[in-house]
């Protein structure tokens, strides 16, 4: 849901740590300081707010103030004033939007409100800037070969629909931000790809990717993801990773562990009717192997035979490395651990039954 204008406007003021010193109008019709949006980002300043009316707005090349529009520290934050339902930035397929630039200061990109169709991306990277400021929030984002690209930087992507054909809905290798309450569906590698530990990913809806819904070479926090139907895995992820409260269900297996020290764990987790495994573990044949804290989760049963066969790890080959510690396990959907016995190791158990 976009939210208000006012709303919008004090949480990028709040972002800035200063009020808008002018609001710069955008009118297709000729009612506003400027008909198109590349020359009111170009006059503007930092202080400054772009405000834009509903229309269309088309990317391309070859006008006195061309896209993609440059975005420097010295930026306005641009916002629509009808929402992303009539605000549309449109191109061929060509060009981005807008280009994060290098600054001594770190470039801005505070974004929201927008329709961003048939683009590389709403905004690309022209060179590397570990300080940029991001802020990109209730935007609609539809067939771009990247849904958003936020390689570097700190801030907050939120409240986005994000739908492909493409190669990753939010690709965030560098970023150290918040993604949160984002709906990622349609892309052909993954719904969130992030190699940053200091990345939050909360509250998101990431589905029907056709690879896997998230993937994560560090030790992420992944809380409150409802994360299904995704064609390969559902987290794709070190071992670091802090996974709690998230839903994980109908993709093709739960969770893949793979790399790091192994100093993570998964609680309060729903993982179930996934066509293969529930958790899968590749860290190497580890002598002796690790253990890794997946207790309090509910793994669709409280079958302890089910749940054994739902797990691959040091139990089933030396190359898992790792040994999966789950019981207690939770006895609900909602994760109650009420009744659940005293953790101890599952290993002994499972061999019982082999």
């Amino acid at each position: 849901m976009v939210r208000s204008l006012s709303t919008t406007l004090a949480l990028f003021a709040l972002l800035a740590g200063a009020a808008a010193a002018n609001t710069i109008v955008v009118d297709p019709g000729g009612g506003g300081n400027f008909d198109n949006i590349p020359e009111a980002m170009f006059r503007g300043t930092a202080a400054d707010t772009v405000l834009v009316m509903p229309g269309y707005y088309e990317v391309e090349q070859g006008i006195p103030y061309p896209w993609p529009i440059p975005l420097t520290s010295d930026s306005p934050t641009l916002v629509s004033r009808g929402g992303a339902a009539v605000t549309l930035i449109i191109g061929d397929g060509s060009l981005s939007a807008f280009e994060v630039v290098g600054s001594r200061f770190g470039p801005r990109v505070f974004i929201s409100g927008f329709k961003f169709m048939s683009l590389e991306s709403p905004f690309d990277w022209d060179s590397p800037s570990f300080v940029t400021e991001v802020c990109f929030t209730d935007n609609i984002v539809e067939g771009c070969e990247t849904g958003v690209d936020v390689r570097w930087g700190d801030g907050l992507i939120a409240r986005n629909t994000i739908e492909g054909p493409g190669y990753y809905g939010i690709q965030a290798p560098y970023f150290e931000g918040t993604i949160e309450d984002n709906e990622i569906s349609g892309f052909t590698e993954a719904g969130i790809m992030s190699t940053n530990e200091n990345t939050l990913i909360l509250r998101n809806h990431i589905h029907d990717n056709e690879f896997s819904g998230i993937t994560s070479s560090a030790d992420c926090i992944a809380e409150d993801n409802l994360i299904e139907n995704n064609g390969w895995d559902g987290l794709l992820i070190a071992f670091d990773a802090h996974l709690t409260n998230n839903v994980i269900r109908n993709n093709g297996a739960g969770i893949e562990f793979w790399g790091g020290p192994h100093h993570g764990f998964m609680h309060e987790n729903e993982i179930y009717d996934n066509v293969d495994v529930a958790v899968t573990a590749y860290a190497g044949d580890l002598d002796p192997p690790t253990f890794f804290d997946a207790t309090l989760n509910w793994w669709g049963t409280t079958d302890p035979v089910a749940i054994s066969e739902s797990i691959w790890d040091c139990h089933d080959s030396e190359w898992a490395g790792v040994c999966f510690v789950f019981e207690p396990w939770c006895v609900t959907p909602a994760c109650d651990p009420t009744g659940v016995s005293e953790e101890r190791t599952w290993g002994a158990i499972k061999a019982l039954y082999r």
